[in-house]
């Protein structure tokens, strides 16, 4: 007999039995069906089930959120999450709802069929109108991902009796068995009538949880739902009780009043930024700012056809004393980092990573790092949610993981919309702040208060041109006119069908004086603030130069002192046997050695603040200047390794008149800087070439090396006062730390001397080239 005859006898007689065994009739029915082959159809491996809750649901905070939203769809008003021995793996988890339950049939069909459509189909829960969290049907998965085993109590009002299920994930869901073939068994037991809710009781947790891990529970849970008060509920019922999350004898209701969210945190924000895309895709965003005067509007400019309607909010923080009135900036910078982000919900609840510390959905944190935003705008500095619904988005499907939404078209639209409209908002308030925006922005110049004449023109330009359009004089007319200093009286412009010729003069005056007077403002600011910072650095330096003046006097008084104490160790050395005092005179030549050459050094410093001391000016001597600098660091450059060329053509060139000790800094500047340039580049070998030529009237100063180079985005910034590439310090006395004034310095002596200093095409072999220029001396001797 074959094994399909064996295998329709065996179903014969089992269902011949006064009680047949219905899961054996079920396997072989398979089997007889499958033994078909003229079709085929899918099957399902046990080992799928450890993979959906393992692989698809990453995160231990997940799965718990997961289990949370079931108990909102299952109409909860309260779940009680409770963690035993959860210090090590092993432990155990309690969840429990007093939501509405599950019968038979919904255990069944519902909680025990993969991916299934329920929730699709009754999208709504039936007491409070909630719109349910889930669509997919796997979240129940997270349970396995959690813990090797599973109780599941469920009681539903009106029952006498509530529904045991166990799972045990690891004895039972093997790789290899048919799912269909395994089976769990339902228990009943008696309960009160009136009881209703499901217990989860996840039992051999797979890991710890720490304190730490409660912590990051903890802001799962406080951001599950929006913890700002703008977000409207999504429910449709105005029974609504709420939601509240209990973990180990803490209310969320509680957390969320102690985080500060809810209790004025967010009343001190520097604006608010608020937007939508309606119905017909167009993006519309408002910023609204008390401190700064602003409710601007604005409307993008391309259309968003896939999105479909909806609304954003972000409350705009810049943690600085002068904004933040009333607010510390510590605790502001603090809340920013624990909760600051740009969050997305769907259907109400929030879909993780959006927002998270380490996420950057918006590219902010990357183009303020790499300063194509200079304003304040990372993450930290938004606290804001996207709420999205299935109803009116459905283009928007969370990931099977439930960590992000698929990043389809209709997610592109809506990661453009936002960053277009923050960036927007964010550049108006920095606007209104006199702030720089970009990093293009070359000529800009800061707004100064009290408010400028240029904007005293416009106010009553305004009031002129308004009061030729309105039918007679508004309140807010007189109001501009009044804050200028004026008082408008009763009806004082009543206007005129169409204005008059005097009127149009008038206007066309007031135009003019508009432009003159910003052109001479913004030359005035720019003086002044060029003054401000020229003062600043002045005022730096003139601390520095006493500094140096008080070593170089000091390196030189005791020159005598140390070398005569070395005079007399060394005789006393020489005194000694000849097996003791080689090593000790060893010892004194390296000693002889670096005093010689801090004495050097003092010397070169002690010489340009004897140079500067004096006032008087005077020619000078291109190649003396650059034979003196060579020998003065002869033992630097052979200790570090550095080549130094120089040339001079024709060899008696000279500068112009000027300070001897200028020309010897604008050298030492060159030479420092690309000392520590060579050492960041960690080239060998180490180059630096100086060439010195005439070019008319002017003299050439070119100072190559093979360094890491100026990035072409830097270009002639180098040259602005406390502008440094320098982020770390060198162990390196002489090269030292940026200050961001050597080069500025270096460009003051060009301009001050009828030449330039600027960033040029470096010779082959070399990677940075600067090129010095000042006025030569017209009466060069032949």
């Amino acid at each position: 007999m074959s094994s399909i005859e064996n295998l329709r006898k065996a179903i014969v007689d089992e269902l011949a039995k006064e009680a047949p065994n219905w899961h054996l009739i079920e396997k072989w029915s398979r089997g007889e069906v499958d033994s078909d082959h003229s079709s085929v159809r899918f099957s399902v491996d046990a080992g799928h089930i450890q993979r959906l809750g393992q692989e698809l649901v990453a995160k231990q905070e997940t799965a718990l959120a997961e289990l949370i939203k079931n108990a909102y769809d299952a109409d909860a008003t309260k779940v009680t999450v409770k963690f035993i021995d959860q210090d090590t793996p092993g432990g155990t988890l309690v969840v429990e709802d007093n939501g509405v339950g599950m019968p038979f049939d919904v255990i069944r069909d519902s909680w025990m069929r993969l991916s299934t459509s329920h929730k699709q189909t009754n999208p709504v829960s039936k007491r409070f109108g909630r719109v349910r969290a889930g669509r997919k049907g796997i979240g129940r998965f997270a349970v396995q991902r959690l813990g090797e085993s599973l109780v599941l109590e469920t009681e539903v009002a009106g029952h006498v009796k509530g529904l045991r299920v166990r799972f045990n994930w690891d004895e039972r869901f093997h790789a290899g068995d048919n799912l269909n073939d395994i089976f769990n068994s339902v228990e009943e037991y008696e309960k009160p009538l009136e009881r209703e809710g499901t217990v989860l009781v996840i039992e051999r947790l797979r890991e710890a949880w720490s304190d730490t891990a409660i912590k990051r529970v903890w802001k799962m849970i406080l951001t599950l739902q929006s913890p700002f008060a703008v977000l409207a509920p999504l429910n449709t019922s105005p029974d609504e009780p709420g939601f509240e999350v209990i973990v180990n004898g803490l209310s969320s209701r509680n957390q969320a009043t102690a985080i500060g969210l809810h209790n004025g945190f967010l009343q001190h924000a520097t604006a608010e930024i608020s937007g939508k895309i309606d119905d017909n895709g167009i993006g519309h965003v408002n910023v609204t700012s008390s401190r700064f005067h602003l409710d601007d509007r604005y409307i993008l400019d391309r259309k968003f056809k896939l999105t479909g309607p909806l609304e954003f909010n972000a409350k705009y923080f810049i943690y600085m004393p002068e904004v933040l009135s009333g607010l510390s900036v510590a605790v502001a910078r603090e809340m920013g980092r624990e909760y600051g982000g740009v969050r997305i919900y769907r259907n109400g609840f929030r879909v993780l990573p959006y927002g998270e510390r380490s996420d950057d959905w918006l590219a902010l944190d990357r183009d303020t790092s790499r300063r194509n935003i200079i304003v304040p705008a990372n993450n930290v500095n938004f606290f804001g949610y996207v709420s999205l619904s299935q109803e009116t988005n459905p283009l928007f499907e969370e990931t099977s993981s439930r960590e992000g939404l698929i990043e389809n078209d209709a997610f592109e639209e809506l990661r453009a919309f936002m960053r277009s409209s923050l960036e927007w908002a964010f550049l108006r308030v920095a606007s209104a702040r006199g702030r720089k925006q970009t990093t293009g922005q070359r000529d800009f110049i800061s707004t100064a208060r009290p408010r400028k004449p240029s904007e005293v023109i416009d106010s009553i330009a305004y009031a002129v041109e308004a009061a030729t359009t309105s039918v007679e004089t508004t309140d807010e007319i007189a109001e501009s006119v009044k804050d200028e200093g004026f008082i408008a009286k009763e009806n004082q412009f009543r206007p005129k069908a169409e204005p008059s010729y005097e009127l149009k003069a008038a206007m066309y005056a007031l135009e003019q004086a508009r432009e003159e007077i910003t052109l001479w403002e913004a030359d005035v600011e720019q003086r002044q603030a060029a003054s401000l910072e020229y003062e600043e650095m002045l005022r730096i330096l003139a601390s520095l130069g006493l500094s140096i003046s008080v070593f170089g006097h000091e390196i030189k008084g005791i020159r005598g002192s140390v070398t005569a104490h070395l005079a007399v160790l060394r005789d006393q050395v020489e005194a000694l046997p000849v097996d003791k005092k080689e090593d000790l005179l060893s010892i004194i030549e390296g000693l002889t050695s670096s005093t010689k050459r801090m004495f050097d050094l003092g010397g070169y410093v002690a010489g340009l603040m004897s140079n500067t001391e004096s006032r008087e000016l005077r020619t000078l001597s291109v190649k003396g200047a650059l034979d003196r600098f060579k020998e003065q660091f002869k033992q630097y450059l052979e200790r570090q390794k550095v080549t130094l060329e120089y040339s001079v053509f024709p060899e008696n060139l000279r500068t112009a008149p000027m300070h001897g000790s200028e020309i010897d800094s604008v050298l030492l500047n060159f030479f420092t800087n690309s000392i520590k340039s060579i050492k960041k580049a960690k080239v060998s070998p180490r180059k630096i070439r100086v060439s010195a030529t005439e070019d008319g009237e002017l003299v050439v100063l070119r100072f190559e090396d093979n360094g890491i180079g100026i990035p072409a985005h830097v270009g002639d910034r180098v040259f602005d006062a406390f502008y440094t590439t320098t982020v770390t310090v060198d162990d390196d006395g002489l090269a030292g730390p940026g200050t961001g004034l050597g080069l500025k310095i270096v460009s003051d002596i060009a301009n001050s001397y009828g030449g330039k200093v600027s960033v040029k095409t470096p010779s082959l072999g070399y990677t940075c080239c600067i090129e010095f220029c000042v006025r030569s001396d017209v009466h060069m001797e032949s």
